[in-house]
């Protein structure tokens, strides 16, 4: 599938429909996810459709092409947000633990109850804050000037109900967050341990920092391309 083909997929597949009753995994509510799969516990809408094998496979190719971006912005981001640049501090971040009261709404208790690391990151660093994707040609065209896909910040933050919504693309930024970031959350902390003291923590040379670990401890560039199981929707991967 070429690249704008590819960016057109997300586009069909991943966009809400308007409200209306749906039975996706079984779940009689308007609109709520329900399911088994890694997917339903990631949001907290899903209109029209359960995810198919097809759009898994869309959104593997996204974090690929994304991969390295996804990872500098989050890295980036939560250097920012540790309580001290100790190991274990720069860890807790990196895990994204926390506690969430529990609200008596199965679906969003069920998509709290698995918000920690990537599952928590691609939305609390990337989306929600206006993270999204568009044809590079459009964005950065001195990057790379074709219709893959570029990460882009929108300078208008999505509502709270467009984040917890289920599109492709955005489970696009979560695989690229969890075959960077969340294989090395350790070795990243201790790289962040050893080299934040001595950085100035201006944004470009945390930008900076973060690109380099990325490369380098977090390897964006080189990974192997993970299989679904077939067994509930787990994703299974091996190192090179």
């Amino acid at each position: 599938m070429c690249t704008l083909t590819l960016l057109a997929a997300l586009a069909v597949s991943g966009v809400a429909a308007p409200l209306k009753t749906n039975l996706v995994g079984g779940e009689t509510r308007q609109g709520m996810a329900a399911g088994q799969s890694g997917e339903y516990f990631r949001y907290k809408h899903l209109y029209e459709k359960k995810p198919t094998e097809a759009d898994f496979e869309n959104a593997q190719k996204v974090a690929g092409e994304i991969r390295c971006p996804v990872c500098k912005a989050i890295v980036e981001s939560l250097m920012k947000k540790a309580k001290s640049f100790s190991e274990d501090d720069l860890a807790d971040v990196l895990e994204g633990n926390a506690d969430y009261v529990p609200t008596g709404d199965r679906v969003t208790d069920q998509m709290n109850k698995h918000r920690k690391g990537c599952n928590k990151h691609f939305k609390d660093e990337l989306v929600a804050v206006g993270y999204m994707l568009r044809q590079c040609k459009d964005v950065a065209p001195d990057f790379k000037n074709d219709s893959s896909p570029c990460l882009w910040k929108n300078a208008d933050p999505p509502s709270q109900h467009s984040v917890d919504t289920y599109e492709v693309w955005k489970e696009g930024l979560f695989y690229a967050c969890e075959q960077s970031v969340g294989r090395h959350t350790d070795e990243l902390a201790e790289a962040l341990a050893e080299k934040l003291p001595g950085t100035d923590l201006s944004d470009a040379s945390c930008a900076k920092l973060a690109d380099e670990l990325c490369h380098s401890i977090a390897r964006c560039e080189s990974i192997e391309k993970p299989r679904k199981s077939q067994k509930k929707g787990t994703i299974k991967n091996k190192e090179l």
